[in-house]
């Protein structure tokens, strides 16, 4: 059962790091987004020995990427998902299963438009009306190629109200994208690593 909206609007919020951004560089996060990942953050935080961490546009745009997210993904392992699963279970509106979807937007291959695949251990949720999306063991596939591997990766993190929340690294981003040929993603990832590191 989903809660009813707040009446008083939610004040936007900027995320927190470990230094003062420039006017031109603060990306919003959405306030749902940021409140849901702060009672994501509350409620797995020490209660899931899998490695997760927050991925998709909400981590994207929490490491100052100039997208838009309006629901959360989380990218673990498949005894994550399962973990997740029994911690959230008053959330669920999916069980977890094995499920495998061709995502929106093709890969462009030396000009080629080829379909994209994504297949994992995959649970959904929704807290506070924002879906949160659970991938255990994400595997990525291209045209008729082969499975790739279960994506993999050292987590980053971003100061949020609660705590350290960890984040899928933009370089796994970056990589993937670049393997796509969603070259426009990946001059997003650059102009928000660059803005990091101008910072510093």
């Amino acid at each position: 059962m989903l809660n009813a909206p707040r009446k008083d609007p939610a004040p936007e919020i900027k995320v927190i790091s470990s230094r003062v951004p420039s006017p031109e560089e603060v990306v919003l996060v959405p306030p749902q987004i940021l409140k849901t990942a702060t009672k994501l953050l509350g409620l797995l935080n020490g209660n899931v020995k899998a490695k997760w961490a927050i991925s998709g546009d909400a981590a994207e745009v929490m490491m100052g990427v100039n997208v838009n997210a309006d629901y959360i993904e989380i990218l673990t392992t498949k005894e994550g998902c399962d973990e997740i699963d029994k911690i959230l279970v008053d959330y669920r509106t999916l069980a977890p299963a094995m499920v495998e979807k061709k995502i929106p937007r093709d890969a462009d291959i030396d000009g080629k438009m080829l379909p994209v695949f994504i297949r994992s251990h995959y649970a959904e949720f929704g807290i506070d009306g924002v879906k949160v999306e659970v991938h255990g063991d994400e595997q990525i596939k291209v045209g008729e190629w082969e499975w790739g591997d279960a994506l993999d990766y050292t987590g980053d993190y971003t100061y949020i109200p609660g705590g350290k929340l960890p984040l899928v690294p933009l370089s796994l981003k970056s990589e993937l994208y670049l393997g796509l040929g969603w070259l426009d993603r990946v001059t997003l990832v650059s102009d928000a690593v660059l803005q990091k590191h101008h910072g510093h």
